[in-house]
């Protein structure tokens, strides 16, 4: 499965979780029109499974009339638009309202589109009852679920609130009467609702409908789609105005989410590469002259996932994003543009200025305690001073700096790191340590016995040294477990190899040593692991680990079988010669190196 996949499939399941709390039906659909997932109000609606609808489109589990309808919003929605809000009659009696989004994810890829629906056929049939008669008004007003107010155009004071209205006002009736409106109103949206109000009450329009903030009367805050109308009353001679709402705070907050899984990374909370070329653009004019741009790479990153698992990875990133964002300014934009990189955005920062917010971060990093990995970034700017300058050669410019500092940073960091591996290891497991050094030594011995050259045995030593550090990955109760390995187990230890060679080939010092290690469980029959290779593929090298491993293993103590004597030993090793053991090797790890112990 590719990344782009897996980054598909943590958004959707992340979108499920979400929408499966909702009380209205949700659900998000690829381009095509099949669903991608669906929350269970949708499900029950419908009188399906959820799984019975994933993958099916709408003429499947729909009328071909509603279908039609559901379709024609679906195009609108990827056609040209961005999110709408959609009514549809559906003939039946029945009317819908919905609010689709495209939806994207973490890569800026579209996964299609995102959608809530709620039934507002009681809205209707208010809005129906209204112009019939009064007296059908007035039990509409009582009974709808949609909040209904009458409002003295001119003192701004309501006449009649239904219990509806004041539930979600959170205020009791008395209260509401008494006040004006602006009173409860959230402060940033009253002049808007004051210029609506001017227009209607000059007759300039004949209605209109907005989308406000009210508070309560503890301080939260809530959303409302309201529609306003003339409304005449016996009452008073003032103008009146009669006002729909409809309490919306579930669905902006859906919204809200939605917006920040399209713009965010999941992982660090900073912004992704898609809010990031969307600020540049943006951004990118005269009056932000000088921007600045910095890019970031984690140096070592694939190093730390091979040894400590990716979890270890990702509290790296999570700590570094911390400290980026935290040292960056106010109006700086921080994201995070790839696996290990991250770019800053600096709008009207001179190249000096980015100077000093590098220092800034990488002083923070070496101060961070990072339990026992190394972890350095590597920096890169690029100044844009003048409105004819190209950001794309900016950006190229940052880059090019950046990797000539991971040139000069990166090689000495990962030496040091494989040491921090080592002794991490033997911290986990001390028989490991004095395991791998009696190893190191017995192929040193091999290695002079066979006329090897000196800088062949010197490298063998240390393959030897280094040939189970890949045993970082494997849980340390299974390393110290002291019954036999389960099936599962024993395939998981199987993986050392593997994970070793990963760690040692990222050094260029030990690509050669990375083989080695690689390939010391392999058999010369063909039988081994982790490639199953025969003898001509097997790197001489890793034979020659491969007996003094199996040597150490049986000649030293071990919680989980008995000692073998050395003359044991000799003899299992003889026995295995041309299936596990190469010949001419065992026979003078036999008759050289084990006769002058």
């Amino acid at each position: 499965m590719s990344d782009k996949e897996n980054e598909q499939r943590r958004t959707i399941s992340r979108m499920q979780a979400m929408i499966d709390t909702f009380p209205y039906d949700a659900w998000c659909k690829d381009p095509e029109g099949r669903y991608l997932l669906i929350n269970k109000s949708l499900a029950e609606n419908v009188g399906m499974q959820q799984e019975e609808i994933i993958g099916k489109k709408d003429h499947e589990i729909y009328s071909e009339a509603e279908a039609e309808r559901y379709t024609a919003s679906d195009l609108a929605a990827l056609n040209g638009k961005t999110s709408g809000h959609y009514e549809i009659n559906l003939f039946n009696g029945k009317y819908k309202e919905e609010f689709k989004k495209k939806c994207y994810d973490e890569s800026g890829t579209l996964i299609g589109i995102a959608g809530f629906s709620r039934d507002i056929t009681e809205y209707k049939l208010a809005e129906q009852a209204l112009k019939q008669s009064e007296e059908r008004f007035r039990a509409v007003f009582e009974k709808s679920q949609i909040g209904i107010g009458i409002y003295d155009s001119v003192e701004g004071t309501a006449y009649h609130v239904n219990g509806r209205l004041a539930e979600i006002f959170g205020r009791p009736r008395e209260e509401i009467l008494r006040l004006d409106w602006a009173h409860y109103s959230y402060p940033d949206d009253i002049e808007e609702n004051l210029h609506m109000m001017n227009l209607l009450n000059q007759n300039l329009i004949d209605s209109f409908s907005l989308e406000k903030r009210f508070i309560r009367p503890d301080g939260s805050v809530i959303w409302a789609n309201m529609i306003v109308t003339p409304f005449q009353s016996v009452e008073t001679a003032n103008p009146c105005h009669l006002c729909l709402i409809n309490d919306i705070t579930a669905q902006k907050e859906a919204e809200e989410e939605t917006h920040y899984l399209n713009y965010h990374d999941q992982l660090t909370g900073l912004y992704n590469r898609r809010f990031y070329d969307e600020e540049l653009r943006r951004l990118d004019t005269e009056r932000n002259l000088p921007i600045s741009l910095i890019m970031a790479d984690v140096n070592g990153l694939k190093l730390t996932n091979d040894a400590f698992g990716h979890m270890a990875g990702d509290q790296m990133l999570t700590k570094i994003g911390g400290i980026i964002k935290r040292e960056c300014r106010g109006d700086d934009i921080a994201a995070r543009i790839g696996g290990d990189e991250f770019m800053l955005l600096l709008p009207r920062t001179s190249a000096k200025e980015a100077d000093g917010i590098m220092k800034r971060i990488s002083e923070a990093i070496q101060k961070e305690k990072w339990e026992g990995i190394i972890c350095s970034i590597s920096f890169g700017s690029g100044t844009k001073r003048f409105r004819w300058e190209d950001m794309k050669k900016i950006y190229m410019m940052a880059e090019d700096r950046m990797y000539r500092d991971k040139l000069s940073e990166s090689r000495s960091m990962r030496y040091e790191m494989i040491s921090i591996i080592r002794e991490t290891l033997y911290q986990k497991n001390e028989r490991e340590q004095r395991h791998c050094e009696r190893v190191s030594a017995l192929c040193e011995s091999i290695g002079t016995a066979m006329c090897l050259s000196q800088g062949e045995v010197a490298e063998l030593k240390t393959a030897g040294l280094l040939h189970d550090i890949g045993k970082i990955g494997i849980d340390e109760n299974m390393l110290n477990k002291s019954g036999d390995l389960s099936k599962v187990e024993w395939e998981d230890m199987k993986r050392h190899p593997e994970i070793g060679y990963h760690i040692l080939s990222s050094v260029n010092e030990f690509a050669a040593i990375a083989e080695y290690v690689l390939c010391h469980h392999e058999r010369v029959d063909g039988k081994g692991y982790p490639r199953n290779l025969m003898e001509p593929e097997i790197p001489r090298q890793s034979k020659i680990i491969s007996i003094a491993d199996a040597y150490d293993a049986m000649t030293s103590e071990r919680t989980y079988k008995r000692v073998m004597t050395k003359a044991e030993a000799v003899e299992e090793i003889r026995k295995n010669i041309g299936c596990q053991f190469d010949s001419e090797i065992a026979t003078v790890f036999i008759e050289k190196v084990l006769s002058g112990q």
